[in-house]
């Protein structure tokens, strides 16, 4: 090597071009690896976010002169399944459940209703509790939620004065005490007897 000329010492050594090349095919390299590992990552499933449930909403459509009122989800990916529907203990009624058709009916509460007093045409609400189970595209669900019924006494001419139903109301949806709270929501919209306290 000592003995060596300067042509053959400069063809031994890299040019600087030569430098600037292989550096720069190293850096493509690593870019390519870098957009490589960009596109596997973006192919990738993204884990699952759970979205929040929205709330059930119920449309009701009177029937039958008010003795029926059918309920029903707007939405079609939503089938009710079964309810039940809790009336104000101060009314004695039992509670009804439903199955394959979702429903309020007159009958279940009139008699109860006209126990108390009231004047015929005048308009009324009752507060109801509706637990509804049903399906939310194949999900099973189940909704809780306080309704008043909207209703106004019609006149017979034989036998007593009867509520026909005119459509439902959302109060509150769920929560703990759902019998409390009806029960509340009755004692609150009864009026005060004459000379009571």
């Amino acid at each position: 090597m000592a003995d060596e000329t300067p042509a053959q010492r400069r063809r031994r050594w890299l040019t600087i071009g030569e430098t600037v090349g292989v550096l720069a095919l190293l850096i493509s390299a690593a870019s390519f690896w870098d957009s490589h590992q960009q596109r596997v990552a973006e192919r990738q499933p993204a884990p699952a976010v759970k979205a929040a449930v929205k709330p059930l909403m119920l449309n009701s459509f009177a029937d039958d002169d008010g003795r029926l009122l059918t309920i029903a989800s707007p939405n079609p990916d939503r089938v009710i399944q079964t309810q039940t529907i809790l009336f104000p203990t101060a009314l004695a009624i039992d509670k009804v459940d439903t199955v394959g058709s979702p429903r309020l009916e007159s009958g279940w509460f009139a008699g109860a209703l006209n126990k108390l007093p009231h004047t015929s045409g005048k308009a009324g609400r009752l507060p109801v509790a509706i637990v509804t189970q049903y399906l939310d595209d194949g999900i099973q669900r189940e909704d809780s939620a306080i309704y008043d019924i909207g209703y106004r006494w019609r006149s017979r001419i034989i036998g007593s004065d009867v509520p026909a139903m005119e459509g439902m109301t959302l109060v509150s949806r769920g929560g703990a005490k759902l019998q409390a709270r009806l029960d509340a929501r009755w004692a609150k919209a009864q009026p005060v007897p004459q000379g009571s306290p």
